[in-house]
């Protein structure tokens, strides 16, 4: 009973760490620039020198069809809407993961 419960619990920790790691494996090994975390509100960005991460978040929000009102800025709160829908964005939830295809640190 007791080595079932270790390997389920090791299970389930496998199991975070690979979705936690998911999005980050996305952006390093796809064409794919933003990528949004699977547990929180946040999203994680792949830029190249010279770009702001915002404004790569921004083009991707662009691209899928959410219109920044600008009218509702408020410091580093970004409001995007499409069709009647809201999101509300701290550019803290926007993380630059890679910088030229090298991990930022």
């Amino acid at each position: 009973m007791k080595y079932k419960v270790i390997k389920t619990a090791i299970g389930v920790v496998v199991l975070a760490i690979a979705l936690y790691v998911y999005p980050i494996g996305m952006l390093a090994l796809t064409d794919t620039q933003v990528t949004k975390s699977l547990f929180a509100d946040e999203y994680y960005v792949k830029t190249t020198a010279g770009e702001n991460d915002f404004n790569v978040f921004r083009e991707y929000m662009r691209s899928k069809g959410w219109k920044e009102n600008e009218d509702k800025r408020m410091g580093g709160l970004y409001v995007f809407e499409k069709n009647g829908d809201t999101k509300e964005i701290i550019n803290t939830q926007v993380k630059t993961i890679f910088v030229d295809g090298k991990l930022n640190f």
